[in-house]
Order: structure tokens, then C-alpha cells, then sequence
């Protein structure tokens, strides 16, 4: 028994990023507690109001049978999820019939950042002490990966976790495409709804270093920052790639609304007071993603996007597709014109 626990700490600790390190909490509490459904609830500050998401969870549907199911936003959480996330406080509530349904706070820095629900039968003393140190190890070593994955000035994703978060989201739709798609229709193009990368850059953001200072331009990009993190959704991937250039991978959506998405986002930067920056602006360049695209060629396309939106009046989104469709670029790409890593 004390072999397997400290295995099962030994793997949870060998995770280097967030989404790795709720699949080993859950499987390890399954495995030491027994319990019938455990599932990770997310305050993830959505215009500066309680927004939940359930980003894992595992359902026991019978003897060594289990559902996963993947994030979602959860429009109604029940009082019990929100008194704990307000409070961090653990919550407990018993049924009638003997089942038990538990809420563990998780917090980061004094705040209440998550929530562990667990339901199972009534836990003995024991399995209580248990479950509420396998939640403490998940906290603090969320603190550690938290502040790997993320720039420190802007709290966005940084570059250095590109590759391994947009990995991660195409080998979903190549799982996807194979799981859901018949086999007459695989050989169809899906054109319809698919990933997309832009890579968002602030027009003349030199000029204003060098007119107002280094803290005047790190108050910029917070700001944008903040702006960014509110208004796409939850489940988009924001980076900062470093300086004024950031990078968002968007879930699946249409050509259409992608495009709708980003001038709304545009014109939102051009109505938006800056410190001392009288009408900024930022350009774009977008690029499909495909589930069978390697990260680099998709990151190159929108950066020959931007490129020509830079070259060509800024204040302005360009497609890339869309540019090779008109005859505006060319098909090849120079691979030294980025600096991935």
C-alpha cells in the first residue's frame, strides 16, 4: 500500500503541465479512494465575474469501466460548488441512500482558483485524510506549473509551452476525426469548423517605448492582455510570444465567425484607452489549422498572414488562405524567418 502511494505521488509530480497533472490527480484518487465520480471545476474570470469551468472529469459506469469527459462550461453550478469556491471552505453533502458528494477547495496564492468534487460512499476517517492530501500535493505543485507555463508580467501562456499545448489540441481533432467521422465521409475535406492560429502584433509598439518609457509599454500590454483574456473564450489558448507579438489558438469555429471574431476584437483595441497612447491599433494573421498540420508550418502561415498586413496599411486582419486563394503570397516559406524556441 505504502509502495503504490508513493508511486502514485512519484507520477503526479513527474507532470510538467496543467492538463497532464488533473488526469493524475483523478486517476490517483480512483485508485486509492474508490470513489464513483471525481471532476476538476475552474474559476477562469471571464470579464471579471465568477465564470466555472469543468475542465476533467471521470465517471464510473461500471466494474473497471470509466467516462472521461472533457472540458465544458458549467451555466448552472450547484450552491455547494459555489460556496466552496467562495469560501475555501470543504463542503459536504449526504443523501439519503449513504452517497456522498465532497467539494475541496484549491487555491493559489489566497485565492480560490479550482474545486475537487468527489462523489462516493460515506469515506471513513482515513480516506478523508487521504483525499485532502492528494488535493494539497495538487495545489502546490499547481503553484510550480503555473508559474513554468506562464509570462510573468501578462499571466498569459508563454512561449515556451507553444508547441506542447497545440500538440496536444491536434492530436484531439486527429483522435476526433477518427472516433466521429464515418468512413465515406473521411475522405471529404472538413472545411466547415476547424481550429484556427492568429498571431496578434501592436502596431508601432517601439515608438512607444521609445516616446514613453518601458513601464508606459508594460502597462500597454497588460491591458491588451487583460482585453484579450476577457473577451475570446475560456478554451482558447492565449500566448505571449514575447515583446508585442502574441499568439491565441482558437477552439473550432467557422471561417465566418473566426473572421467576425477578430475584427470585433480590432475595433475593441481601437476603442480602448491605452496609458498615454492615443489610438493604438494591432494587425493580425490568421491560419487554419488542420489535424494533420506539424505546429511550426501553421505558425509560419500566420506570420506570412501578418506580415502582409504589416506591409500593407496595418490596423487590419489578414487570412492567409484567403491571401493564397487572391494570388497575394506565395505558397513557399522561409522557416528562418521565425524564431520558434
Amino acid at each position: 500500500m505504502q509502495e503504490n502511494l508513493l508511486n502514485s505521488v512519484i507520477k503526479i509530480t513527474k507532470n510538467r503541465d496543467v492538463d497532464s497533472l488533473e488526469y493524475s490527480l483523478i486517476s490517483t484518487i480512483q485508485e486509492f479512494i474508490g470513489c464513483k465520480e471525481i471532476s476538476v471545476y475552474k474559476d477562469i474570470e471571464v470579464q471579471g465575474q465568477l465564470s466555472i469551468e469543468q475542465s476533467l472529469s471521470l465517471k464510473v459506469t461500471g466494474e473497471k469501466q470509466f467516462e472521461w469527459t472533457q472540458r465544458q462550461l458549467v451555466t448552472h453550478p450547484e450552491d455547494e460548488l459555489l460556496s466552496c469556491l467562495r469560501s475555501a471552505c470543504i463542503i459536504t453533502v449526504q443523501s439519503t441512500d449513504g452517497i456522498e458528494r465532497r467539494w475541496l477547495p484549491i487555491t493559489r496564492q489566497e485565492k480560490t482558483v479550482a474545486a475537487i468534487s468527489v462523489v462516493s460512499n460515506s469515506l471513513d476517517s482515513s480516506a478523508q485524510v487521504m483525499l485532502n492530501a492528494f488535493c494539497r500535493i495538487f495545489e502546490n505543485y499547481l503553484v510550480i506549473l503555473h508559474e513554468n507555463e506562464r509570462d510573468k508580467l501578462t499571466g498569459l501562456l508563454n512561449r515556451q509551452t507553444f508547441e506542447k499545448k497545440i500538440k496536444q489540441l491536434i492530436e484531439k481533432q486527429v483522435l476526433k476525426v477518427h472516433g466521429s467521422v464515418r468512413e465515406e465521409e473521411k475522405r471529404r475535406p472538413k472545411q466547415a469548423s476547424t481550429s484556427w492560429l492568429a498571431i496578434l502584433d501592436i502596431d508601432h509598439f517601439k515608438n512607444i517605448n521609445d516616446k514613453y518609457g518601458h513601464i508606459c509599454g508594460d502597462e500597454v500590454l497588460l491591458i491588451l492582455a487583460q482585453k484579450m483574456r476577457h473577451f475570446f473564450r475560456s478554451t482558447d489558448l492565449i500566448f505571449r510570444f514575447g515583446g508585442e507579438e502574441f499568439v491565441i489558438v482558437f477552439e473550432p469555429t467557422d471561417a465566418e465567425s473566426i473572421s467576425n471574431k477578430m475584427a470585433e476584437f480590432l475595433q475593441l483595441v481601437r476603442n480602448t484607452s491605452f496609458p498615454f497612447v492615443e489610438n493604438m491599433t494591432i494587425s493580425a494573421g490568421l491560419a487554419r489549422i488542420s489535424p494533420y498540420d506539424f505546429p511550426i508550418t501553421v505558425l509560419e502561415s500566420a506570420d506570412k498572414a501578418l506580415y502582409y498586413a504589416k506591409n500593407n496599411g496595418r490596423d487590419k486582419y489578414c487570412v492567409y488562405e484567403d491571401l493564397l486563394a487572391e494570388n497575394l503570397i506565395n505558397v513557399q516559406v522561409n522557416s528562418s524567418e521565425i524564431d520558434l524556441f
